[in-house]
């Protein structure tokens, strides 16, 4: 699964955004943020497109260099290792994501450029040149070297991120973040556990009586956000006597506008565990000392909220509270 810190993420970004662009369109605004939850999955399986390509590419020039006027013996005897072992076989012969990867219907102008490049630049990486001479492998040697592949020369490549770019506005963001689900991903990935196939999904899935709802989660938390702006600007300037409202960093103030949404109106869910979520997500996207600040202020109406019977917490939502 995506996981709830990226469903945070993307609500904080559709929230900013909201706002910013003065628009008053929340059903509008909600089903854009829907949508793009669900197109993370598109960034996933063109990130394994690409994962995919060059392990055929690679295999072409194997089969190219035999074909040379005068070939070596490595190229009449190569090294299939990179492209021949249960682990790689499983992947390439997984129909379901065969089936996804070529939905999107991909057209990728810079295709060749890209795989020449990081063939070129693979053949002198320390990993490259330790993986294929080892003489026993293990499942844990195969997870270990794709995923580091896919992370040192796929992820992040200049053209990659170009052509993102040049699609959804919150593509290239987005694609941080489905980097390291597509990392992780293959480094768990187990031909043997029927499971480990599943591709990531943008909403967990409701098995059981009881599992979390995570398309409600962010309709919730997106809506609450937007629709109490004022009373959680109210918030701050009441615990922040010393600062303007106005000359708060804005981001600062949108995630203390989430974070007291989340813990007022998901009462499933621990305090503690929605004021770490957000202050890690604050470490990460605002201003150097932005946790601190956000940290003692949430802490401060969260006591005000508390002492007046402001917040109801049920089933997990009352552990560590």
């Amino acid at each position: 699964m995506i996981g709830r810190r990226v469903l945070r993420i993307k609500v904080l970004q559709h929230v900013y955004a909201f706002h910013l662009s003065g628009n008053d369109d929340l059903v509008s605004a909600r089903n854009n943020l829907i949508k793009s939850i669900a197109d993370l999955s598109n960034i996933f399986y063109i990130n394994l497109y690409f994962f995919f390509r060059f392990i055929k590419f690679y295999e072409e020039r194997i089969e190219e260099n035999k074909k040379k006027l005068i070939p070596s013996e490595e190229d009449l005897k190569p090294n299939l290792v990179l492209i021949d072992n249960f682990y790689i076989n499983s992947l390439l012969s997984n129909k379901k994501l065969n089936i996804e990867i070529s939905d999107l219907s991909p057209d990728f102008a810079f295709e060749n450029d890209m795989l020449w490049d990081i063939y070129k630049k693979m053949k002198d990486w320390y990993n490259y040149k330790s993986f294929i001479k080892k003489r026993r492998y293990i499942l844990e040697d195969y997870q270990k070297f794709y995923s580091k592949f896919f992370k040192q020369f796929i992820a992040f490549h200049p053209l990659l991120k170009s052509y993102l770019e040049s699609g959804d506005l919150s593509w290239v963001d987005d694609q941080n973040t489905m980097a390291l689900v597509t990392y992780m991903w293959l480094k768990n990935y187990d031909p043997s556990d029927i499971n480990s196939a599943e591709a990531p999904k943008p909403f967990k899935p409701i098995k059981n009586i009881g599992d979390e709802d995570d398309k409600a989660f962010v309709v919730t938390l997106f809506d609450n956000t937007i629709l109490n702006k004022k009373k959680w600007d109210d918030e701050i300037q009441k615990h922040a006597k010393n600062w303007d409202l106005h000359r708060l960093n804005i981001l600062d103030r949108y995630i203390i506008h989430q974070a007291m949404t989340e813990i007022v109106y998901c009462p499933t869910i621990p305090i503690k565990t929605t004021i770490d979520e957000y202050i890690e997500i604050a470490t990460k996207f605002c201003t150097e000392k932005s946790h601190i600040f956000i940290n003692g202020l949430l802490q401060a109406i969260i006591d005000d909220y508390s002492e007046n019977g402001l917040i109801k917490k049920s089933g997990r939502g009352l552990i560590d509270n």
